[in-house]
């Protein structure tokens, strides 16, 4: 009874991360550990070897890693400033609260926009050139977590089961 509770629980912290894959504001690499975590303790942290540990804590950092990285490189190859990636980062978080489910999309654009206005930038173009990367590596980011969390979760299970 005890390890279907657990299970249910482990279910539902990967459950989160993969909301997280979408809404930044939820952290996909903490309630992916925490999954993982769980996992070994049902089935006892001893039957896992090392390198299954080590490829899951990489898994965790990558997950936190690249919602920042990608979103930043994205901004950064389209020329746009630190404000620009700062308005952008804080667009996506606020944004879903505005406007759901689209307003992750429009949040990342007004954000850096706004941030690259503030930084001085006068270029119509390049503002819109910024907003655009700061789209881009957002939608990337979100195909390499889900990629990731998808491909781990049926690795998952066939170890567990």
């Amino acid at each position: 009874m005890f390890d279907t509770v657990l299970y249910i629980l482990a279910a539902i912290c990967y459950v989160l991360a993969i909301i997280g894959v979408v809404y930044p504001i939820v952290p996909s690499g903490l309630f992916y550990g925490a999954a993982v975590l769980i996992l070994g303790y049902i089935k006892g942290f001893m039957n896992f070897d090392v390198s299954f540990w080590i490829i899951q804590g990489i898994i965790a950092f990558f997950l936190f890693f690249v919602d920042y990285a990608v979103n930043y490189f994205g901004i950064q190859k389209s020329g746009g400033t630190k404000a620009a990636v700062w308005g952008s980062l804080i667009g996506i978080v606020i944004g879903p609260f505005i406007i759901p489910v689209i307003g992750i999309l429009i949040g990342a654009i007004a954000g850096a926009i706004i941030g690259q206005v503030f930084s001085g930038e006068k270029s119509w173009k390049k503002i819109g050139k910024v907003g655009f990367g700061s789209v881009a590596g957002f939608i990337v980011s979100v195909l390499l977590k889900g990629i990731v969390l998808i491909s781990n979760m049926i690795y998952l299970l066939i170890k567990i089961i």
